[in-house]
């Protein structure tokens, strides 16, 4: 089921918000991919742009923290390090011919989780000390 973005995910850090919206699209074309003729070779295509551009926004994500000198940037870059591993481990299974079910729901509940947890807290942060 494809995720559909909603106003309590923004963080209302413009590039953040920009760059999560991106991140929804790129999950929701691999749902989209399932069924589709080659699809165990479009997804391992599109999961492997989902990891490139996951560590471009995370890389993105830590230079803004360390620019506004968020408290918790320590915490985010091991919960973006644990993403990272975690879908590195999938794409090989991905390249092994294995799509998983379980898959969407480990993409879609992380970012959902993480977008409302971690990068809420980096929105309140970087409203107060921008304004």
């Amino acid at each position: 089921m494809p995720i559909i973005w909603l106003d309590i995910y923004d963080t209302h850090i413009d590039l953040v918000d920009e760059q999560h919206r991106i991140l929804v699209d790129m999950i929701n074309d691999l749902e989209t991919a399932k069924g589709k003729e080659n699809e165990c070779k479009l997804i391992g295509e599109l999961f492997f742009n989902l990891v490139d551009y996951t560590r471009y926004h995370f890389a993105q994500e830590e230079e803004l923290m360390k620019k506004i000198k968020y408290p918790k940037i320590n915490e985010q870059i091991n919960q973006h390090k644990a993403f990272v591993s975690q879908i590195l481990e999938t794409l090989q299974t991905i390249k092994k011919g294995n799509v998983s079910e379980k898959m969407d729901m480990f993409l879609t509940n992380w970012l959902i989780k993480h977008i409302l947890g971690y990068d809420y807290e980096l929105g309140k942060y970087y409203n107060i000390v921008t304004r």
